[in-house]
């Protein structure tokens, strides 16, 4: 049998422990807080580079946010529109394709195959770049650009 004054220093001893590890726990996740609320600044702000065709600007804060958040599949899809947009495309694609790697379901969005068929379009990739562009129609404001790739890869098919 336990001793009444044993009892009672272990009760205190509980106690204790949980009230320090409800104090860490604060602490800890403030902490979490402020990072997750700098990284998301960070990322409005990679946002707004884009926006303002300052994107070369964006490609390392983007890379910063990638080494810590890499299975964020929409890191990697703005920084292929970025090399894209810089004609870059063998970086989209690859930067595209490890999108689709982390979520597949972008193959249902019509402007990401879109973008994804014509990177695969410049860099010679003529088959792939057709099954892109061939499993959906683009969006309205990309369908004639779709349309001219999807001509010029059969053309060159052809011969």
């Amino acid at each position: 049998m336990m001793r009444s004054s044993t009892a009672k220093y272990l009760l205190y001893g509980i106690v204790l422990f949980v009230f320090l590890g409800i104090i860490y726990t604060n602490i800890a996740g403030k902490k979490q807080d402020e990072i997750l609320k700098q990284d998301f600044n960070q990322y409005q702000q990679v946002i707004q580079l884009i926006q303002n065709n300052q994107a070369n600007q964006a490609i390392k804060p983007l890379e910063d946010l990638l080494e810590k958040y890499p299975d964020d599949y929409n890191l990697y899809y703005q920084q292929g529109m970025i090399y894209s947009g810089m004609a870059d495309f063998e970086k989209a694609a690859s930067y595209y394709q490890k999108a689709i790697d982390i979520r597949p379901a972008l193959l249902q969005d019509a402007t990401f195959t879109f973008r994804m068929g014509e990177c695969l379009y410049h860099i010679n990739e003529l088959e792939i770049a057709r099954d892109y562009l061939t499993i959906q129609e683009a969006p309205k404001d990309l369908e004639n650009e779709r349309k001219k790739i999807l001509d010029s890869i059969n053309n060159q098919l052809k011969s």
